[in-house]
This record gives C-alpha cells, sequence and structure tokens, in this order.
C-alpha cells in the first residue's frame, strides 16, 4: 500500500486533500477523482461536462487499496460535479464531495472543480507568551452586508475591517467558522466542506484577498475549526455512502447541538480533519486555529481517550509541521491539561478559553448589587492553576447570542450604571492575567444580541455615550501593549500578587509586574465611595509612588507615595484605575 494511503488509513495524515477529491489529470486529459466509500457497491462522478447525465455518468472503480478511482476526460475547471453512490442497501444517492476545493453558491450542494491553490504564507509570529495577544472575533458574513443584504467578499471585508482593527489595536482576528456551511443559522459550526472557503466571502479566491490585506497589515487570522461535529443535510456528508462513515453509528452520532458527532474512533475520519486543519494553515495562510468544542468531544460518551489521543496528534502535527501556528482549544467543560505538553498527558493547546473567568465575571456584574459579596470570590478567583492554562481572557460570541443577550444589556442597574459597569469590566478583563478575547460589537457596547443575519448596531456610535465607550475601548488597547506588566509572564507566581480584597464594598486590587515595571489594578464594583482603602505593596520590598495611569471613572489625577507598605486609595463608586509604581 501506497504511503499516503496507508497514513490515511491509520488516522495520520495531513495532507489527504492531495490524495482524495478531484484534481486535474494532465493537459487535456480531464479530471481524476478519488472517493472514500467503503460501503458502496458502486461509485460514478456526473457533473456539467455530461449535462447531470446520470446514465451516462463516469464509473469509478473500486481499488486494491480500498478507494474508488476513476477519470472524467471530458471535465474543465471550474464545472460542477457530484458523486452518485450506490449504497449498501442498492439506493442510488446523490452526494457532495467530503474534499471539494470549492462549492457552488447556496442552496446549490454541488461541488466546483478547483486545483489546489499555491500555498499562502502566514505571519507565523509564535504563541506570543510575552507579547500582547488582543483579539477581535467576529463573524464575517454579517460584520458588513451590503445595503441589499448581499455578502461583502474578502477583498472588500477586508478594507473595511483595516481601519477600525487598527484603530482599536487588534493584533488577530479570529473568524467563526468559514468551512462552507449550509444554514446561516448555524454560524457555520454545522460545516460540510471542510476544505473549501465559504462562498459567502467569495469563495478561496476571497478568503485568501481577505488574509493578504489581514496579513499586510501586520495581523494574524486565527480561524474556527470545527472538528467535533458536522451538519446533517441530505446529500452533504452525513450516511455518505448509504451507511455511517464520518459520523459515530446509532445514538453516539447525535450531538447536543442537533448535528452529528465525528466518528473520533475512525483513522479516515482523523486524517480528514487532520488534513483539513492543515489545509487552513498551509494553502489558506491562516496563523491559527480555535479548536472548538474539545470538552463535548472529551467527556462524550464511546468516544472520550480516542478524542484525547485525536486532538494530541493534532496539536503536535500542526506545531511541528508550521513552527509559529497559535492552537487555542474552547473548553467549556474544564480539561485542565488542555495546554500541558502532550509527553506529559497534556493535549499540546497554546491557549485556552478560559471559560470559568468568563462565566463568573459576568454572573458577578450580571447580579443585583446586593447580592455581589457572595460572588465576590468567584469575581477575584485566580488559582496557581492559572500558570499552566495558558488562558485567554474572552468575552466572545456565546456570551453575546441570543441565549444569553448582549453582555451591555446583561449588566446589573439601570442605563448610566450599565455603562460604567462595561467600562470597569473592560479594564479588569485587560489589567487581569491571560490574554484578550472581545466579540464585535462589545467594543462599542452593542445592546441587541447578535444574529448572523444582522450588522452590529452601528447606529450606536452616534450616541455620545456609545461613543465615550468606544473610545475608551480604543485608549484601554492602546495602553496595553505599551505596558509589558501587563502581558509578559503571565502566571499567579511573583508576577501577579494580591494588594487588597473586600467582599462586602467589592473592592478588590492586585500588582502586576513584568518587563521591569509594576503596576497597582484597583476596583471599586460597588455603588458606594470608599475612602482611604488600603492596598498592600509589601510584595515589592520598598516603599513607592504611585502615579494614576489609566482610569474607568473619575479618579483623582494625583501621584501618592506608599507609607509602611500600604497605599491608601480614595475610590469613587464603580471605577477602576492602574498606578505605576515606582
Amino acid at each position: 500500500m501506497r504511503p499516503d494511503v496507508w497514513e490515511f488509513y491509520q488516522g495520520l495524515s495531513f495532507d489527504a486533500y492531495r490524495l482524495l477529491g478531484a484534481h486535474p489529470a494532465g493537459p487535456g486529459r480531464g479530471w481524476q477523482f478519488t472517493c472514500w466509500a467503503p460501503h458502496a457497491r458502486r461509485v460514478q462522478v456526473l457533473g456539467d461536462w455530461n449535462g447531470w447525465d446520470l446514465y451516462h455518468s463516469q464509473e469509478l472503480a473500486f481499488c486494491e487499496d480500498g478507494l474508488w478511482r476513476g477519470r472524467a476526460p471530458a471535465a474543465r475547471e471550474g464545472q460542477l460535479y457530484k458523486y452518485n453512490i450506490q449504497g449498501p442497501d442498492g439506493v442510488w444517492r446523490l452526494r457532495s464531495d467530503p474534499f471539494a476545493l470549492a462549492f457552488e453558491p447556496l442552496p446549490g450542494t454541488a461541488g466546483q472543480l478547483t486545483p489546489l491553490p499555491p500555498p499562502l504564507p502566514a505571519l507565523r509570529r509564535g504563541p506570543c507568551w510575552e507579547e500582547p495577544l488582543h483579539i477581535y472575533e467576529l463573524h464575517t458574513g454579517s460584520w458588513r452586508r451590503h445595503w441589499d443584504g448581499r455578502y461583502y467578499d474578502g477583498a472588500a471585508l477586508g478594507d473595511a475591517l483595516l481601519p477600525w482593527a487598527r484603530s482599536h489595536g487588534f493584533t488577530h482576528l479570529e473568524l467563526l467558522p468559514l468551512a462552507e456551511f449550509p444554514f446561516d443559522g448555524s454560524w457555520g459550526y454545522q460545516g460540510c466542506g471542510y476544505f473549501a472557503p465559504s462562498q459567502r466571502i467569495g469563495g478561496p479566491a476571497g478568503f485568501r484577498a481577505l488574509v493578504e490585506r489581514l496579513h499586510r497589515a501586520g495581523i494574524g487570522v486565527i480561524l474556527d475549526f470545527v472538528p467535533v461535529h458536522f451538519a446533517p443535510d441530505e446529500g452533504r456528508l452525513a450516511n455518505f455512502d448509504g451507511a455511517p462513515l464520518f459520523e459515530m453509528a446509532g445514538e453516539a452520532g447525535k450531538s447536543d447541538w442537533g448535528s452529528l458527532n465525528f466518528d473520533l474512533n475512525s483513522g479516515p475520519v482523523r486524517s480528514f480533519l487532520l488534513s483539513s486543519a492543515a489545509f487552513w494553515l498551509h494553502l489558506c495562510g491562516c496563523d491559527g486555529l480555535r479548536v472548538d468544542a474539545i470538552g463535548n468531544a472529551l467527556y462524550r460518551p464511546g468516544g472520550g481517550w480516542q478524542a484525547a489521543e485525536f486532538f494530541r496528534t493534532l496539536t503536535a502535527g500542526l506545531h511541528a509541521r508550521f513552527p509559529g501556528t497559535l492552537l487555542v482549544a474552547e473548553d467549556t467543560a474544564g480539561a485542565l491539561n488542555a495546554t500541558a505538553l502532550t509527553r506529559d498527558g497534556g493535549l499540546g493547546f497554546d491557549y485556552v478559553w478560559d471559560t470559568g473567568w468568563t462565566r463568573d465575571v459576568l454572573d458577578y456584574f450580571t447580579a443585583p448589587f446586593g447580592e455581589r459579596p457572595a460572588l465576590f470570590d468567584r469575581l477575584a478567583a485566580i488559582t496557581a492553576a492559572f500558570a499552566h492554562t495558558r488562558g485567554i481572557n474572552a468575552l466572545n460570541h456565546d456570551e453575546n447570542a441570543p441565549r444569553t443577550g448582549a453582555i451591555l444589556a446583561r449588566l446589573w442597574g439601570d442605563d448610566g450604571e450599565k455603562l460604567a459597569q462595561m467600562r470597569l469590566l473592560l479594564l479588569y478583563q485587560f489589567a487581569r492575567p491571560g490574554k484578550k478575547l472581545n466579540f464585535m460589537g462589545v467594543e462599542f457596547g452593542q445592546r441587541r444580541p447578535f444574529t448572523p443575519a444582522m450588522e452590529p448596531e452601528w447606529a450606536l456610535l452616534g450616541d455620545p455615550r456609545h461613543q465615550a465607550l468606544d473610545a475608551f475601548y480604543r485608549a484601554l488597547a492602546e495602553f496595553y501593549p505599551r505596558h509589558p506588566a501587563l502581558f509578559c509572564g503571565e502566571d499567579v507566581g511573583g508576577c501577579f500578587v494580591w494588594a487588597g480584597r473586600d467582599p462586602r464594598r467589592g473592592v478588590l486590587g492586585f500588582v502586576r509586574r513584568g518587563g521591569g515595571e509594576a503596576l497597582l489594578c484597583a476596583f471599586n464594583t460597588g455603588t458606594a465611595g470608599v475612602e482611604g482603602f488600603g492596598f498592600d505593596l509589601g510584595c515589592l520590598g520598598r516603599e513607592v509612588t504611585a502615579q494614576p495611569v489609566f482610569a474607568a471613572g473619575p479618579l483623582p489625577d494625583r501621584s501618592q507615595q506608599s507609607c509602611g507598605g500600604w497605599l491608601a486609595l480614595d475610590l469613587p463608586p464603580l471605577s477602576g484605575g492602574i498606578w505605576s509604581l515606582s
């Protein structure tokens, strides 16, 4: 058996898109088709070149290595095609090619004959351990729409995005899934074309244009990658050759979202997913992947350890092939070893969304003021485990969805209190250990939940209150990379020390150190002012001068001296600030 075929069956292939699918057979020779359909009795291919005539389809031959192969001499680049598969029950079914490199625009489901593109270089800036990492998460299909509802293609979207990304200090853009998907309401998380950038963004050419524009501006691209479940739509991956193939059989194949669970026990399925991940990094120029729902895969019945082995193979293989790739785990189930090294039994990711922080901080700020003392320990929860989990403080799309509501709308209090707390929440996010991620609309206080059919509420920027919030965000984003204490050595050991906490009044403060500087970050989350609150700066081993350098709320604009290792500060209601200690 050829080495590439053996790797495919063993679940070790990172370039199965070269082995399977449709590829040019050579000048004047049409296109070669290779299909994995082990349960099929017969496999044919048909398309534009034969007028979609089922009775004159090109028959594929079942080869000794278990793959179906054949050539359509009349096929030409740009034409549409499908497989016609006779399943084990004798029924013929038209199926889209799982390895198609492009698809026709929806609602059509046919693949489009497209040659493999040349590799697109990535920025490859590395995991950014000692650098600022400030990520803007967005849904490309709705960040901007034409007046008549049409999507922006990649080039136009890039032109619109760049000024916004630059002015808000984003180092990376994280794009909700763009592997072709049939249903807008899934936001891309129920995919079907794992090697095909969606036609919503202009297909392969549109996606490359977007990546190239962002890279020229020095902005990295992280793509949401969904290897756990896929769209259940007829004619796609589901029941592909007349029997469960990509999905787990029986009830185990049904996901929590109404989609189908990938069978991560299957070597060919693992190779399909590994190759898809490598495709987006190598040929599409992505700088990283955010891997969706790993906790769901690890803890669902019938596949936990196999899922863990798959993720280890994924991270080890991608890091080896594409040094500098940024791999982020989304893990709502609490797999604490997501960022541990694979040789130590971990999954090998560079970062993990700190969903515990997201849940705890939002539970605190959405609670009535009188109930917050009982939640204070969750707000202030930072443990030594953080040093090993490499967290990202993510105010993400899940926290702005219809089932939750937009973050600003959920905060407790009247409108003025909501806006003051939004500034306080953002300052706390940037001051706390961990990298930063915000979903589109958070930066100016979107009030309506995210919906894929509507743009963010850009009209709110005509409101002076939202203008002020957006200006605060831009100032915070400019402040963050100029202060290495906020992003260097992000652990709980010597770089983060508590300076004071008062659950009853909602006051907390801590010292961040790194890059030769020390900062005191102090917050009053209560509605009553606090005078002369003492913060313990004994960790610095000397008396210091505290100079205010950033504020959320009306803090005194004057320097103060510590005394006996303590610094007394007056903190107005719902305010916070950062003081430089020298």
